[in-house]
C-alpha cells in the first residue's frame, strides 16, 4: 500500500495520478478509476483502505461517490458483478499516448 501512496508502483500512470493527487488534493475521474482498479485488481489491496485514503485527501470528496466508485470496482455493493478490471497499459495508450501526463506529475520508473 505504501507504494501506491508514494506513488511508485510499476504503472507509470498510478503514480502520476497519485503524485498529482498529493500535491493538488485532485484526481480527475478516470484516474481516480485507473488507481482504485490497480489497487484492487494488481495489488490485491482491501478497497476500503483505498477508499479511506481518498476521503483523507481529496479537496472535492463525496461520499456517496467515493464510495460507490470503489464498490463498483471491486464488484460489491448495489452492483457486485464480477472483475472489473482497467487495463492500465490500454487506458495509458488511450488517455497519456504521449507521455505528457506521466511526465508532468513524474510517474515514470525509476
Amino acid at each position: 500500500m505504501e507504494k501506491w501512496k508514494s506513488g511508485k508502483t510499476e504503472y507509470p500512470i498510478v503514480n502520476a495520478c497519485m503524485h498529482q493527487l498529493k500535491a493538488t488534493g485532485y484526481m480527475s475521474n478516470r484516474g481516480r478509476q485507473l488507481v482504485a482498479s490497480c489497487f484492487i485488481h494488481e495489488l490485491d489491496l482491501d478497497w476500503r483502505y483505498g477508499a479511506t485514503y481518498f476521503e483523507q485527501h481529496l479537496i472535492d470528496y463525496d461520499v456517496a461517490s467515493n464510495w460507490g466508485n470503489w464498490q463498483y470496482l471491486a464488484g460489491v455493493g448495489a452492483d457486485p458483478r464480477g472483475c472489473r478490471q482497467f487495463n492500465l497499459d490500454k487506458q495509458t495508450q488511450q488517455y497519456d499516448p504521449n507521455g505528457e501526463f506521466i511526465h508532468q506529475w513524474q510517474g515514470e520508473l525509476e
